[in-house]
Parts: structure tokens; C-alpha cells; sequence
């Protein structure tokens, strides 16, 4: 049996935003994770499904490219290689500007614009860097450096590290999550913290073609969810489900989910001047999707996989309800994985004040969604292989590029 645990650490009292008080576990929680089915995986209608060609009629919007872009469109951007880092994966900022540039491989170095990066952190020895795995997310909060990576069992762990002087610490090292992953693909990758001061991440729908673990689900559970935790200082990091997360039940880890029906939502963010969560889920062969949710979400929303893929009818399973893309667009034209990214507040580049701007690793493009208007418009291409898009204490945007490491967005 697949496990998923989540390590707390002892404490007295959480109160919640709305003032409630929940006691906090002095154990370590174990939930069951999902299982495989039962016959062959070559045998299972979800691979025969994922085999089958897409539709030329796909009901998905377009990617406008910019040099075919009309009147009233968005220019075109260019880039600033500001630090060179081979396999870059992740990304992190102090309020200071300091960042943290973390590598697939497993190792964190320390980086101020205008400088060379240098190692502080090195956890490739116990990191596994297969197909979907690896080094997949950081943040900075509180005095700590979050990570999201896989170990060499494959489990995606959540760990957080002690900044002294800056410098990531192993003494004071806390192991926050464990997660038992059934395969090495669709291990999602964001540590993000909310507008809520909420802990939010995703381990994936647990892998392999078509989401075998997701069919006939009719109850959330960790894998295929995006997770939400209240966190405490006691005065180390703890966490625990949210108080007003919204499903309390059997299935494995419940508690912890805010949204449901996701496949591998690799990248999702928060915009800074709304709250508005945006979700970007890696499709299965047809349909790549972004899903925004006003005010982080009401809680409980089923996004649709996989009994969907985007708009598309998937597992044809019949499901309660689910909350349909913001747009989607098809593999057309090298496009076929999204990397979610930001809405643009900064001052830079004015023309995309208030755009979602995200990316396609195929089709090495940075793309921009006009919030207004729906359009769709590629605004750079060939440049980067996009993992990541961070935004910088300047309000400016920076991309993550697993092969060349950090540039900067900047006006053409």
C-alpha cells in the first residue's frame, strides 16, 4: 500500500485567520495514498485512451504568434541571461533580493543579481532526478528556505531549512511532508504561500498515462489535489491541515485539500494584487490548461481530470460537478506543456499590466493572456526552455530555464 505522511511536529495551539483554535498532532500522520489497478497497466482503458488521436476540432483557443499578432496586441519582449545555471529548476527571493537558484540535480546555490552563483546547499547526494523528479520548488518565509524535491526513494518530501546569515542551514533541518509516490512522473513541484499565509503544494495525480488513480474517484484525496496547510512556529515549522479546508472524510489526506481533479499542476500562483489563484495543469495529449480561481477559490472545486482533459471529454466518467478552464489551448504548432506563471504588476513593461504571463517548454514560447479579452499571444520564443516563472522584489518577472538558468523580462 502507497503511503502519504505528513511529519508534524509537536505544538499547543493553532488559531486559524477566523479566530478558531485547533489542537495540533504530536504524531506523525499517515494517509494511504492511491493504488494501481488491478490488471496490466498495458491493459488499462486509461492508456487505450491516452492513445487515441486528438480531435481536429479540439474546442480550445489559439496561441496568436507574435509576428501574425493584429492591432492592440502585446509587443514583443526580450530577455536577460542574469545568471548562468546549467539544469536550473527552481527559484526563490529574499524581501532583500537575495535568491536561492535550485537545480534538478539537487543543489541550491546562493545568488545576487550582478554576481556569480555559488553553492550553499548541496542535496544531490539524496535526490533523484528521473523523468518528473528532481529539485522542483523553493520559497523563502519566516527565516526559512521551503524546498519541494524528490529523494532517492522517490518520495517528494517537503523540507524546510534555518536561514542564518542567509545561508540555508542542515542543523534545524525540519522534514514538514512525505509523500509515497506511486511513479517517478507528475510529482507537481510548487511550494507557494498563500495570500492566507497558508502552505500550498501539490505531489501530482501520482503519475503514468491517462490518471489511472483518478478515475471513478468520487472523493478527494492527496494525489491529484491541490494541498493547503496552516503552518506553526513552535518554534520550529509545523503543519496541519487548514481549519476551514473542506473535506473531512475517509479517503487518504482530505483534510489537506483545497482543490481536486488536477493531473500534474507543475506551476500555480497567486496574483499579488487580487488574491486570484492561477492553476496551470500539464495535459495528457491534447489539451494544455489554466484554470483562475477568484480569491484563491471558495474551497472543494473539482477542475475536472480525468474525466476531462481541459474542455475535453477524457475518461467520459460522469463526475458532479467540475470547474472548467479559464482558457486551454491545443497541441498545435510544437505546444504541449504549460508552465504556469504570473499576472505582471510591474512597472517595465506597461503593455502587460494586469496579463497572465506563462510559458510552453515544447515550444520554448512565453505566452501572455489578456485577462479582458481572452487573447492569447506568444510574446517570445526560442530563447529559453521554460520550468518556472518567479516574480522578483521589484515586481519584475524572471524565467527559469532548466537549460541556460535565469533571465529577466525585460521591454524589446
Amino acid at each position: 500500500m502507497r503511503r502519504f505522511t505528513a511529519v508534524l511536529i509537536a505544538g499547543s495551539l493553532l488559531v486559524s485567520a477566523c479566530g478558531s483554535s485547533v489542537s495540533t498532532p504530536d504524531v506523525a500522520i499517515e494517509i494511504d495514498g492511491p493504488t494501481r489497478p488491478d490488471i496490466p497497466w498495458d491493459e488499462t482503458p486509461e492508456k487505450a485512451r491516452s492513445n487515441i488521436s486528438c480531435p481536429d476540432d479540439l474546442p480550445v483557443d489559439s496561441v496568436t504568434s507574435v509576428d501574425n499578432a493584429g492591432p492592440g496586441s502585446v509587443p514583443a519582449v526580450t530577455l536577460a541571461h542574469v545568471a548562468e545555471v546549467p539544469e536550473a529548476s527552481a527559484l526563490a527571493f529574499t524581501p532583500d533580493g537575495t535568491a536561492f537558484v535550485g537545480t534538478r540535480q539537487g543543489a541550491i546555490l546562493g545568488w545576487v543579481e550582478g554576481s556569480e552563483p555559488e553553492i550553499v546547499l548541496d542535496l544531490t547526494k539524496d535526490t533523484s532526478a528521473e523523468r518528473d523528479q528532481g529539485l522542483l520548488g523553493l520559497t523563502v518565509e519566516n527565516g526559512y528556505l521551503f524546498v519541494n524535491r524528490t529523494d532517492n526513494d522517490g518520495d517528494s518530501v517537503i523540507e524546510a531549512y534555518p536561514l542564518v546569515d542567509g545561508v540555508p542551514q542542515t542543523d534545524g533541518l525540519v522534514e514538514l511532508l512525505r509523500a509515497d509516490q506511486p511513479s517517478g512522473e507528475h510529482n507537481g513541484g510548487d511550494v507557494v504561500f498563500g495570500p492566507d499565509g497558508h502552505l500550498y503544494l501539490t505531489v501530482g495525480d501520482g503519475g503514468a498515462q491517462g490518471g489511472p488513480f483518478m478515475t471513478d474517484q468520487q472523493e478527494a484525496h492527496a494525489f491529484g489535489s491541490l494541498l493547503r496547510f496552516a503552518i506553526l512556529y513552535d518554534p520550529t515549522p509545523a503543519l496541519m491541515a487548514a481549519p476551514d479546508n473542506p473535506f473531512i472524510g475517509d479517503a487518504p489526506g482530505s483534510e489537506y485539500v483545497w482543490l481536486w481533479g488536477l493531473r500534474h499542476p507543475y506551476r500555480f500562483s497567486f496574483d499579488s494584487a487580487t488574491g486570484d489563484l492561477w492553476v496551470a495543469d500539464v495535459g495528457q495529449q491534447c489539451v494544455e490548461e489554466v484554470t483562475m480561481l477568484p480569491d484563491g477559490g471558495a474551497g472543494g472545486e473539482h477542475l475536472g481530470w480525468n474525466a476531462f482533459e481541459g474542455n475535453l471529454p477524457f475518461m467520459e466518467q460522469e463526475i458532479e460537478s467540475h470547474t472548467p478552464p479559464t482558457f486551454s489551448y491545443g497541441h498545435r504548432s510544437g505546444l504541449c506543456a504549460v508552465i504556469g506563471g504570473h499576472v505582471y504588476h510591474g512597472d517595465a513593461l506597461p503593455a502587460l499590466d494586469g496579463k497572465y504571463v506563462f510559458g510552453d517548454f515544447c515550444r520554448r514560447a512565453i505566452i501572455s493572456y489578456d485577462t479582458d479579452t481572452g487573447a492569447l499571444q506568444e510574446i517570445e520564443k526560442d530563447t529559453v526552455s521554460p520550468v518556472g516563472f518567479v516574480v522578483g522584489p521589484n515586481g519584475e518577472l524572471y524565467v527559469v530555464d532548466i537549460a541556460q538558468g535565469i533571465w529577466r523580462v525585460e521591454s524589446a
